[in-house]
């Protein structure tokens, strides 16, 4: 490979970090409540839950210390790399700076025992609160599977195959959380419900394409204008062999029904996208312009992705907000949905192209990685056959760690969706 290709991948590898350092949680939340006009009576109670959880809290407790009184910071426990020793928590260290919040660790993307804890938790501490309290919710994306409370009746392990059983089948995060709001006891606004009459306050960062605050980590705080018959109907299109669970979906909170209360979105996939387009043009003088956010399947958005690549003058880049699906086998290799489609689009990308692929929370899937950044020039490396083996087995992580393609930033503490990036390499001289 050339030593300007190169470069412009580590172009777009240092340009997506950048785009997140950008976009700082604690920062984010500390300007939403430095804008709030005025003091207010009664107590605050902060409900944090999502991968964002640790550092929207931060902002918070910067802005308003003295007026909390207590709550939660839901995040993500990470799992011990295999055969090493566990890595240290971030949530352990944030314990002491987080007081008076309890700061609770869950799985992801499957909820498990610590989820349904954290729920409860968290609807008692909604519950507790009185007419002249405040519940400042800050949400983003994970937050799903962080907060589980089965319906009545219903098994934790019920609820897990239901999950897995839409996200491994391709199901749309839309569909996947409609399903969730109408399969709970906190999602769907039942938090904000359980917090009434006190006013509720939402500050959200979203993982959704295109979402509305109700598709973001469900709506635990957020009205629902979807109702019971389409979470129905999704369940049927996209897990049929669970359908004896329907009868245990109800109805959200409605927008009529919803205690006083506002939503903001501080950042969302389309924003990130901003802030990496600028980072790629100030690092490299590339002419990078953020795309509109896309979703669907995998397959076809690897081919969206080849086409736009053949169509970038030298020295244009273009940075797509994208979320991806991809269905699973039961049996399958150890890989992720952005690295898949960065060794789907190696072969047939441009001589003089590079394709960054990553997810913005730091974790492709099971790759333990962020993605892959790669040039057609990589397949030199690596028999076309072997290429075709992994994608067929859903196993790109070993591939991607022999090549030198892994984009590893370790867990990032946002949760944005991934991030597309396709740039071609000036005609000459290379990058500035």
């Amino acid at each position: 490979m050339s030593a300007s290709l190169d470069a412009l991948r580590a172009a777009l590898v240092a340009a997506f970090r950048a785009g997140l350092d950008g976009l700082d949680p604690a920062g984010l939340v500390e300007r939403a409540l430095a804008a709030e006009a005025g003091a207010r009576r009664g107590r605050v109670c902060v409900i944090a839950a999502g991968k964002a959880a640790l550092g929207m809290a931060r902002g918070a407790l910067r802005c308003w210390g003295a007026r909390i009184t207590g709550g939660l910071a839901v995040t993500v426990a990470p799992p011990p790399p295999p055969g090493r020793a566990s890595p240290p928590d971030p949530a352990e260290a944030a314990e002491d700076a987080l007081r008076p919040l309890r700061v609770l660790r869950a799985a992801h993307p499957l909820p498990d025992a610590r989820s349904v804890d954290a729920a409860t938790a968290a609807l008692t501490a909604a519950a507790a609160l009185g007419p002249d309290d405040l519940l400042l919710a800050l949400i983003s994306g994970g937050a799903s599977a962080l907060l589980a409370a089965p319906p009545p009746g219903v098994a934790l392990t019920d609820k897990q195959a239901l999950v897995a059983a839409l996200l491994e089948g391709g199901a749309p995060i839309q569909e996947v959380n409609l399903v969730r709001r109408h399969f709970s006891r906190i999602k769907g606004g039942r938090l904000a419900a359980a917090a009434a009459p006190a006013r509720v306050l939402t500050l959200l960062v979203s993982d959704v394409v295109g979402g509305l605050p109700h598709d973001i980590s469900s709506g635990p705080t957020v009205p629902d204008p979807t109702c019971v018959e389409e979470a129905r109907a999704a369940l049927e299109r996209w897990a049929p062999q669970l359908a004896r669970l329907a009868p245990a979906l109800s109805e959200s909170l409605k927008p009529a029904e919803a205690p006083p209360q506002e939503a903001r979105v501080l950042a969302d996939p389309g924003l990130l996208a901003e802030r990496v387009a600028a980072a790629l043009a100030a690092r490299t003088g590339l002419r990078a312009v953020a795309a509109p956010a896309e979703d669907g399947e995998a397959r076809a958005i690897v081919a969206r992705r080849l086409a736009r690549a053949r169509t970038l003058a030298p020295g244009e880049a273009v940075v797509i907000p994208c979320e991806p699906t991809l269905a699973l086998p039961p049996r399958r290799g150890a890989g992720g949905r952005a690295g898949w489609i960065a060794l789907a689009a190696l072969r047939d990308l441009p001589p003089d192209v590079a394709l960054l692929c990553a997810a913005s929370d730091g974790a492709d899937g099971s790759s333990g990685a962020a993605g892959a950044v790669v040039a057609s020039a990589n397949a030199d490396a690596i028999d076309a056959d072997a290429i075709e083996a992994a994608l067929a087995r859903f196993d790109d992580a070993p591939v991607h760690r022999a090549l030198g393609t892994r984009v590893e930033t370790g867990a990032t503490g946002h949760n944005l969706t991934d991030v597309h990036v396709i740039a071609r390499d000036f005609a000459r001289g290379g990058l500035r």
